[in-house]
């Protein structure tokens, strides 16, 4: 018990100090106005459902808010003032190029995911992942992305989703296949929670014509507005490049992790048959929320646009891109070392370094501070919990390469690594604090 009262204050530290060059948080100013607001657009929402679905809506919506809620108090969401305020430039535009839409209930919230995705709740709700800032290169397509969450919104697309579902629900097929499964004789736990699960209600759940209606009204707002038009079709393809693998930019580990007084060793990211103990195919980035990273019909909705609307091509607005990237790439360093994802954040730091888009000084603080942090981890024999192997179904084969080393390296190598790191860069980053903690931490450990 005491050692992992240690360890929790030894990350909880880290965590402090990494936090102070930041201006995000993970909670909104006030919880509680943000819970008299859903609760608001809640009980609103059941009330435009007929009085024969009100009974199921008002299950289904409660337990969604509830569940929101705990999104929040998890950190799922980031508040940062620049980003929003970024958006809330797009928003002002959009709605003032399109006074019919009833815009006093929307809420605009960035999650923290580095997938290029966003979704409308479709109460009122909608979120723009952080990956949608490191994909976009200027503000037009990000306003295409608004615009096309806004138009499943006024389609009511969730409302649609939720009435088929409630349908499907309460049909007389479903009632006789929950029966069967109530009526085993054995297997019946298993059997109910097979079926509860397939009928479970996914809110982001869209169909290609849902998505293509959303298209066609989203491009109609997209250009009443002063964007360039051009941008709706650059973002589609750009989405549908990004699809499967999402760390895509190459690194190099031994190149940051040789040293002439202790040199890479090549068996660190070699793999050994143990390592595989994934048995079927997965993603670490599956996407289940609604968006328009519906990759398989991408090329049929550029079309479709193509098609239907003659695109004027404009210059584009990139206002403020390059604080707003630069801000996206502290932040997502930040997100992934709060909560010990370290593989991820050791590609994010290597990734952004080889394309000079992080600068050296901030780099030799993070990666110096990371492997203090995995040495901890390991040394408490916890670092299993935020580290897991490599999946061997895996497209990301960077992340792959990372977890092999992270979980190949032994309390003596890193303890030299972390060393000769840190000596390495030690006059570049004298007179960085967080740098200096690293480098005393490792020259403890290299006494003897």
């Amino acid at each position: 018990m005491r050692t992992k009262i240690i360890l929790f204050l030894l990350l909880s530290y880290f965590g402090t100090c990494q936090a102070q060059s930041y201006e995000f948080s993970y909670s909104p100013k006030s919880i509680d106005s943000l819970e008299n607001y859903l609760t608001k657009i809640t009980n609103n929402k059941i009330n435009e459902f007929g009085v024969n679905q009100r009974k199921k809506v008002k299950e289904i919506l409660l337990e969604r808010k509830v569940s929101f809620l705990k999104n929040v108090k998890d950190s799922t969401f980031i508040f940062d003032p620049t980003l929003t305020g970024f958006l809330q430039e797009i928003v002002a535009e959009i709605y003032r190029s399109n006074p019919q839409i009833d815009t006093k209930d929307f809420y605009f919230l960035i999650n923290k995911s580095l997938i290029p995705n966003a979704a409308c709740h479709g109460n009122g709700i909608f979120s723009i992942n952080l990956g949608l800032f490191t994909l976009i290169e200027n503000n037009d397509e990000m306003a295409f992305i608004i615009c096309h969450e806004l138009a499943h919104h006024i389609l009511k697309h969730t409302d649609k989703t939720l009435e088929e579902y409630i349908k499907t629900f309460s049909s007389k097929v479903v009632k006789q296949q929950l029966n069967s499964a109530f009526n085993k004789k054995y297997g019946r736990r298993s059997a109910v929670t097979l079926l509860l699960k397939d009928l479970n209600f996914n809110f982001m759940k869209r169909s290609r014509s849902s998505e293509t209606q959303a298209d066609s009204l989203g491009f109609t707002l997209f250009k009443n507005t002063k964007f360039n038009q051009q941008a709706s079709l650059n973002i589609l393809k750009k989405l549908e490049l990004t699809d499967g693998i999402i760390f895509n930019n190459p690194i190099n580990l031994k190149q940051n992790f040789n040293y002439k007084e202790y040199p890479f060793k090549d068996v660190w990211i070699e793999n050994e048959d143990k390592m595989f103990d994934t048995t079927e195919s997965s993603n670490d980035f599956t996407l289940d929320k609604d968006s328009l990273k519906t990759h398989p019909d991408i090329p049929f909705r550029i079309n479709n646009i193509l098609q239907n609307y003659n695109i004027t091509a404009t210059n584009s607005n990139d206002n403020k891109i390059a604080l707003i990237k630069q801000k996206t790439v502290d932040n997502s360093i930040k997100i992934f070392l709060d909560t010990s994802k370290l593989d991820f954040a050791l590609y994010q730091l290597l990734a952004l370094h080889e394309k000079n888009e992080l600068d050296q000084k901030t780099f030799i603080s993070q990666v110096s501070n990371l492997l203090k942090k995995v040495y901890l981890l390991k040394e408490h024999h916890v670092f299993g919990k935020y580290v897991g192997p490599i999946n061997s179904f895996s497209e990301e084969i960077y992340i792959n390469q990372i977890r092999l080393f992270l979980n190949n390296i032994e309390l003596k190598d890193l303890k030299k690594i972390g060393y000769y790191f840190c000596q390495k860069n030690e006059l570049i980053s004298k007179n960085d604090t967080e740098f200096q903690n690293a480098y005393t931490f490792f020259k403890g450990l290299n006494k003897n």
